[in-house]
């Protein structure tokens, strides 16, 4: 069994394999308490103090819920989502690490494909042509 992990802001990625581990309006197992959030935003905590409380959450959770981590493990393709912008300290990228490191123990490779690519727009000019064509004959009616 081999699991594909990616990371992606809310909103850049909306794929099958999306999957919302916020506090805000995602799975709780998964989601930093609504304390830590708002404790690292204001700053009344360093990114160390959140990710130790965060890692300490982690286990909790998967001691009480483990069937849910392990059927995490057996997607796939798994998208973490959070409101974090790509390359900010988040969470996703703590669970991530934590995926790999419970697939590891537990003999299911984990691939951490880091942050999801960001849909590519077309703009060769064959496009560029077509669209302009297309505004241009809509703006005639």
């Amino acid at each position: 069994m081999e699991l594909h992990l990616f990371t992606a802001q809310i909103g850049k990625y909306r794929g099958p394999d999306a999957y919302d581990v916020t506090v805000k309006s995602g799975d709780i197992h998964f989601a930093p308490t609504w304390d830590m959030v708002q404790s690292w935003k204001s700053g009344t905590i360093d990114w160390e103090t959140y990710s130790q409380r965060y890692r300490q959450l982690m286990l909790q959770s998967y001691r009480l819920k483990q069937t849910a981590w392990h059927e995490m493990l057996q997607k796939g393709a798994l998208t973490l989502l959070c409101y974090c912008r790509a390359g900010e300290h988040c969470h996703r990228y703590l669970l991530a690490d934590f995926f790999c490191k419970l697939g590891e123990k537990v003999g299911v490779r984990v691939v951490n494909e880091g942050e999801r690519p960001l849909p590519v727009k077309d703009e060769s000019p064959d496009n560029k042509d077509q669209l302009q064509s297309a505004a241009q004959q809509q703006s005639l009616l």
